[in-house]
């Protein structure tokens, strides 16, 4: 496999937090050796006021030093991030053994590359993890002592990486989904990935919402595999501001302290932890009246 993986970075447009990626990118010692391929999404039908900002982003991706190469990928149109994201993947799976992904709100450690080319390398024919996270889904809550790494059945969108022959076996279509969705074994064990997952699964499949992440995150349930993330993360997500396409309200529920590592050390065995996997299905909660909304729309209880 090539080392290091190379970065597959998402945007569309936001260009100031687009600066903050790129600049946190480069503080990564591993970023001068790294391939960097930059996808923009194209402005949305009938809203000319994307387009300054859409320009100020191709602007500064048109500047973008740094890294060892830098390839760039303009979209005419607005394709949506989930159809942009299983595109242009699927495309440079092609050629690539792996990857590591980003959207244009992620701020990250310095030894974030330094620790997702590690896991790429390391975990490459351990077929029980499917992706790889700098994202801590909180985990440093949990006050575990002696551990640093931990398998969670929630597939993070938010500075990850994975492997073609993970990739390339993903069912977009989520066949079989009647089935599943009338089998209540099955979707407790799915609600291992959060109890919001399941609603969302139901409202990508009717057509409510464009998810490729709770898609993402079903394979990784369908296959009983799991994604690997430090329990002190190494990154954090700076678009939770209310200027997110997808991710449009304002929180700061999902804010983490970037941790202190100065170096990363991974174990060469790793097993799932059932405090963990009970913190992420209870920490990914619906409100009570969310839930009541979720039975009544779409009769999902959990």
């Amino acid at each position: 496999m090539e080392l290091p993986a190379p970065i597959v970075l998402f945007c569309f447009n936001r260009p100031d937090h687009l600066r903050q990626t790129i600049d946190g990118l480069r503080t990564n010692s591993l970023a001068t050796a790294s391939e960097l391929y930059v996808i923009c999404d194209g402005p949305r039908h009938n809203r000319p006021e994307d387009l300054p900002k859409i320009e100020q982003v191709r602007s500064i991706v048109t500047g973008i030093n740094g890294f060892s190469r830098v390839h760039t990928f303009y979209s005419a149109e607005n394709m949506g991030l989930a159809k942009a994201i299983i595109t242009h993947l699927s495309r440079l799976f092609a050629s690539h053994k792996a990857l590591i992904v980003l959207e244009d709100d992620i701020i990250v450690h310095p030894l974030f590359l330094d620790f997702m080319n590690q896991a790429l390398e390391k975990y490459k024919e351990n077929m029980s993890i499917s992706s790889v996270s700098g994202y801590s889904y909180g985990l440093n809550l949990l006050g575990l002592e002696n551990v640093e790494f931990a398998l969670v059945k929630r597939a993070s969108s938010w500075g990850w990486g994975t492997w073609s022959n993970r990739w390339t076996q993903v069912d977009w279509e989520v066949r079989g989904f009647n089935e599943f969705i009338s089998d209540r074994s099955k979707v407790l064990q799915f609600a291992d990935a959060g109890k919001d997952q399941v609603p969302m699964l139901v409202k990508q499949q009717k057509g409510l919402i464009q998810s490729w992440a709770v898609r993402w995150t079903y394979h990784h349930y369908k296959t009983n595999t799991y994604c690997l993330i430090p329990v002190k993360s190494l990154l954090n997500n700076i678009g939770t501001d209310g200027t997110g396409t997808n991710f449009n309200i304002k929180t700061k529920k999902y804010d983490v302290e970037i941790a202190d590592y100065q170096k990363i050390e991974l174990p060469s065995k790793i097993s799932p932890d059932p405090v963990v996997q009970r913190f992420i299905r209870n920490h990914f909660n619906p409100s009570f009246f969310r839930r009541i909304i979720n039975f009544i729309k779409f009769g999902v209880w959990l």
